[in-house]
């Protein structure tokens, strides 16, 4: 009986050691680390209830770190790209006196962070389905003469992807070099596929992004993904935005959320020579021997007038410049203020800075899909809705499909288009893939495409909104609290 009592003291002894311990090592960690309020909040409410649990939770993604060998390798990049892109300032920057106040900001704002520059030369395209993109894409690949380069977060295997499939096959089979790029674990789907078999025996390269095995989760975090959407044809003309290679008819059809909508732009001139370089940072981010950037400006010519900046983002790739940059176009809107993204999750700032745009007269607008995949995500955004209608910002709910479209326009001067969501996740933790279009032409073709996003949506003043009840509230504003680690 005696020993009995001295093992279940001890046993009772080591839990409340063990509780206390794992407590007091990720207070420790979060607090210096200096992290938001928020984050640190959200951090103790899960590890404080449930100590393994939590504590486990934050050696997996608690924090943002790379190997050493992919940390070298960001910094040998863009040592490497240092030269080339100052060289494409020189010949096909502009000034950053811009107009708008905006524009200037961004501008700026991108260089200091390390990002390109904002170029003339280009010529952009909006293309608001996925069927068009379809289209031009497979166009330009069966035009293809040198290199046809696809990076993709998502790879799904059928309907109109079949179609840019063969096209690729045809294209390496009369001597265009292929490369294919997916996200180890989102690409899955293409990586396991008979699809990949016949590529890679007709010579398409395929390589996977992250890979996630034993080792390297040893290593660093394995929840960090690339989320990128890119194709690049002969380093002339490339593809961009928030469309995965995923045909909306066939790509998780069966879920309840309707048809994903996206949007994509198609671009030429300098910007599409840029974007290249962020498949081959990529590409050459999974080999063992480091390739040199074969960015050559001299080879580069202008096609058209239009203002473009590229912002790849991501760990150790100027990690917070797109939230910066995001932030400033929230501020410096005048008139007109239109977002679009599936999952809104903005932290503290952010929101203050939609606020304080509708108070000062701005029409701010804001389209999420009506019903999105991930109940926590749902509930969290839902949680922020009545702050931003209480001083008159426009939520709408768009009823058409599951809108992906990841765009913002300020006024008709600047706008971003890409594949950042408005969460935490994609400002600090994925790869992501921004461009900046300057200029009312193109801004003015991407709000046309908003505008209907609006006319499909229901806004959510005109709904049973506030009447919702007391426990779904409840459910919204605790799923709030874990919004900083979502």
């Amino acid at each position: 009986m005696g020993n009995w009592l001295s093992w279940t003291a001890f046993a009772a002894f080591a839990s409340i050691a063990l509780h206390v311990g794992v407590v007091a090592i990720v207070t420790v960690r979060v607090l210096s680390k200096r992290r938001p309020t928020g984050v640190t909040v959200a951090w103790l409410l899960l590890v404080v209830p449930f100590p393994l649990l939590g504590g486990f939770v934050y050696v997996l993604v608690g924090e943002t770190w790379l190997s050493g060998r992919r940390s070298k390798r960001n910094a040998q990049v863009a040592e490497d790209l240092r030269k080339p892109l100052e060289l494409m300032r020189q010949r096909f920057g502009v000034s950053t006196a811009f107009e708008h106040p905006a524009a200037e900001a961004i501008a700026q704002l991108g260089i200091q962070g390390g990002m390109s520059p904002a170029m003339e030369g280009n010529r952009v395209r909006i293309i608001g389905t996925a069927a068009e993109s379809f289209d031009a894409l497979k166009q330009d690949i069966e035009s293809a003469q040198e290199s046809c380069d696809l990076l993709y977060y998502i790879w799904y295997p059928a309907g109109r992807v079949l179609e840019i499939t063969d096209a690729l096959i045809r294209a390496e089979q009369r001597g265009v070099q292929c490369r294919v790029m997916v996200d180890a674990v989102a690409g899955k789907n293409l990586l396991k596929s008979e699809w990949a078999a016949r590529m890679r025996e007709a010579g398409v390269e395929i390589r996977a992004s992250l890979p996630v095995n034993f080792l390297r989760g040893s290593l660093h975090r394995v929840d960090i993904r690339n989320h990128r959407k890119l194709a690049v044809i002969d380093k002339k003309v490339a593809y961009t935005g928030s469309l995965n290679m995923a045909d909306p008819q066939h790509f998780k059809k069966n879920e309840g959320f309707g048809a994903w909508v996206d949007l994509t732009a198609r671009v030429e001139g300098p910007s599409a020579a840029l974007l290249d370089e962020v498949f081959e940072i990529d590409w050459n981010m999974e080999v063992s021997k480091h390739e040199h950037p074969d960015l050559d400006p001299a080879s580069i010519k202008r096609v058209a007038e239009q203002v473009v900046q590229i912002v790849p983002s991501g760990p150790g790739q100027s990690q917070s410049t797109l939230f910066h940059m995001l932030s400033a176009a929230v501020h410096g809107a005048k008139e007109r203020l239109i977002l679009t993204t599936p999952y809104f999750v903005p932290d503290e700032s952010f929101t203050t800075g939609l606020i304080a745009a509708a108070l000062r007269g701005v029409d701010t607008t804001v389209v999420v899909p009506s019903k999105v995949n991930g109940l926590i995500v749902r509930y969290a955004s839902h949680a922020y809705y009545d702050d931003l209608l209480d001083v008159g910002v426009k939520v709408c709910l768009y009823d058409a499909g599951l809108l992906h479209a990841k765009t913002v326009t300020v006024d008709e001067d600047v706008a971003v288009i890409g594949t950042v969501n408005i969460d935490r996740r994609s400002f600090w933790l994925n790869y992501e893939l921004s461009m900046v279009l300057h200029g009312k032409e193109a801004v003015r073709s991407l709000i046309d495409v908003q505008k209907e996003y609006v006319s499909n949506s229901t806004r959510l003043g005109d709904t049973d909104w506030v009447r919702r009840s007391s426990l779904r509230r409840f459910a919204e504003n605790a799923a709030q609290l874990f919004s900083p680690i979502l």
